[in-house]
């Protein structure tokens, strides 16, 4: 496997993507960018009108690439660990 996504929730409205990978030995390469558009792409056409999906801060290049695709952030989220 390469690259993998997939979506993870969904509604009449919205689905969000979750389970992002590329493939560690060919990271870098454009695939996420790829990938992502084409996930997207047939989100859009068959799932919902609006894809989303959940980044960490610190996972700069990651959000690089979701950015490239043409995700803007919408909030900020902290996650509570008990």
């Amino acid at each position: 496997m390469i690259f993998k996504a997939e979506i993870g929730s969904v509604t009449p409205h919205a689905c969000q993507v979750q389970g992002v990978w590329v493939r560690p030995e060919l990271r870098g390469r454009g695939l996420a960018e790829a990938g992502m558009a084409a996930l997207v792409n047939d989100a859009l056409l068959r799932v919902a009108p609006v894809v989303s999906l959940y980044v960490n801060d610190y996972n700069r290049p990651a959000r690089a690439a979701y950015r490239r695709v043409g995700f803007t952030q919408a909030a900020t989220f902290a996650s509570v660990l008990f």
